[in-house]
């Protein structure tokens, strides 16, 4: 199959992204966000043991908490656009600034980029060329970002830079509209397949959740899935954000019991996430069968519809003109807003996504069969601790009480990391051990440097 060829926006992607990750890969400290030592953060306060149904995976809700933006977050964010609207206003007098993509829907994960549109009647009709140097000398002059890099000759052309507040990536386009339709669309969908609001006082992040919560937990999981296996992105034929929303969006409007009232989608979190990577890991026919989200969701014959090539990924990054370009095993799903178009079209490494998403299904089962196990024999009084004197025996519990006391954690924090004040054989065990998620994600270092750097230059209130 032929690999399409690396579209001129993207070039020096890998290049830049290698040299930051030199550049910021450090020993970082755990203070900027709760994420201790271990790679389970959202595990904090959460009783797995009180779990009466494995399948109910109440971490996946803990980790939407964990990883969604925070108030501190989402302000630094906005007073970088703000930011950036002044000194490009200050430039050109009639030209306005939108945020689209994830930033726009709340979708973000904590290393994600800010995407921008600019929207100016002055530029429209000035040669793109001199715009583009003009936005990157108004940035680099209001000390906005050091490097600037011009990507003039691709079918969009942007402009791309990492802020030097927060080190966040960001990319500028002109007058490109459908962007922010695209967002409203998302947004639109956020909430109309709402059926709860989940106000989170006692999260590390202690926001708002607004919208549906099943939508929002299986676009945050998949996207961290994915990022982590460097398969988020549409130039290394990975699935793009808009893709993988839309995926989340068709599956829940297809599934059959949500569609028949049966069960609450919010409240079924864990049985969705395992069903969602079953669907499109195994079973879905993505030969003949394309997707889409019009009309309340729907699937279509790709043949029918003049989408279905042959000779799979036809090499082009766009299919026909950026209509679809799936053939066999290829995924096609349709645009919302141009329903000509198949925006997962660029996605020619998909058959390795699909096979992923096949593996991320097989070790949830196996590892929520486990863990069912594991609860059972600890109701019935049948589990055994081999552990002796090694992690989790009352020596262990002792020691790390002292330890503790020393790094002034009180009784409370006991309790947060898996133990109390009164050491109980028949609990000694820690959160991470009965963790499903974990098995399929976990926090690296490239979001533990993050948030060390956004932290540092986050705004100080008065």
């Amino acid at each position: 199959r032929e690999r399409t060829p690396e579209r001129e926006w993207d070039r020096g992607k890998r290049k830049d992204r290698d040299r930051d990750r030199r550049r910021y890969e450090q020993p970082v400290s755990a203070s900027v966000r709760p994420i201790g030592n271990r790679k389970t953060p959202w595990l904090e306060g959460l009783d797995l043991l009180g779990c009466h149904n494995v399948a109910e995976l109440q971490e996946v809700e803990a980790f939407t908490k964990w990883i969604s933006p925070s108030p501190v977050e989402d302000e630094i964010r906005g007073l970088l656009v703000t930011q950036i609207n002044s000194a490009i206003t200050s430039r050109f007098s009639d030209a306005q600034v939108f945020p689209f993509g994830s930033y726009a829907t709340k979708l973000y994960l904590p290393t994600g980029d800010i995407d921008l549109v600019v929207m100016s009647e002055t530029m429209r009709v000035t040669d793109k060329h001199i715009v583009l140097r003009s936005m990157a000398e108004v940035i680099k002059r209001n000390g906005i970002a050091s490097n600037v890099s011009i990507i003039a000759k691709a079918r969009v052309p942007i402009i791309k830079f990492v802020t030097t507040l927060g080190h966040i990536p960001v990319d500028i386009s002109i007058n490109q509209g459908n962007g922010t339709v695209g967002a409203d669309v998302v947004n639109g969908f956020l909430r109309d397949m709402s059926t709860s609001t989940i106000t989170t006082t006692s999260s590390p992040n202690n926001q708002i959740l607004q919208g549906s919560l099943a939508l929002r937990s299986l676009v945050l999981i998949t996207k961290m899935f994915l990022s982590q296996r460097h398969m988020n992105e549409v130039y290394t034929g990975g699935l793009g954000s808009y893709s993988i929303v839309s995926l989340v969006i068709s599956f829940l409007q297809m599934h059959p019991k949500i569609r028949r009232g049966e069960i609450d989608a919010d409240r079924n979190l864990g049985v969705l996430l395992i069903e969602f990577f079953e669907l499109y890991g195994s079973f879905f026919n993505y030969e003949n069968v394309g997707i889409s989200v019009r009309g309340g969701g729907m699937y279509f014959g790709k043949r029918q519809r003049g989408w279905y090539d042959e000779g799979g990924f036809n090499g082009r990054g766009g299919g026909r003109g950026g209509g679809g370009g799936g053939g066999a095993g290829m995924l096609s799903i349709e645009d919302p807003i141009d329903f000509s178009n198949d925006i997962s079209s660029g996605t020619y490494g998909f058959p390795k996504v699909r096979a992923t998403f096949a593996g991320a299904h097989q070790i949830l089962t196996a590892t929520a069969y486990l863990k069912a196990g594991i609860l059972s024999a600890r109701r019935s009084g049948r589990l055994t601790s081999l552990r002796g004197s090694g992690s989790g025996s009352r020596e262990s519990w002792r020691r790390e009480r002292e330890r503790d006391r020393g790094r002034g954690r009180g009784r409370d924090d006991g309790y947060r990391y898996g133990y109390g004040d009164r050491y109980d054989e028949d609990d000694d065990y820690r959160p991470e051990e009965m963790s499903i998620l974990s098995h399929i994600v976990d926090v690296g270092q490239d979001v533990s440097v993050f948030f060390l750097l956004l932290f540092t230059f986050a705004p100080v209130s008065c």
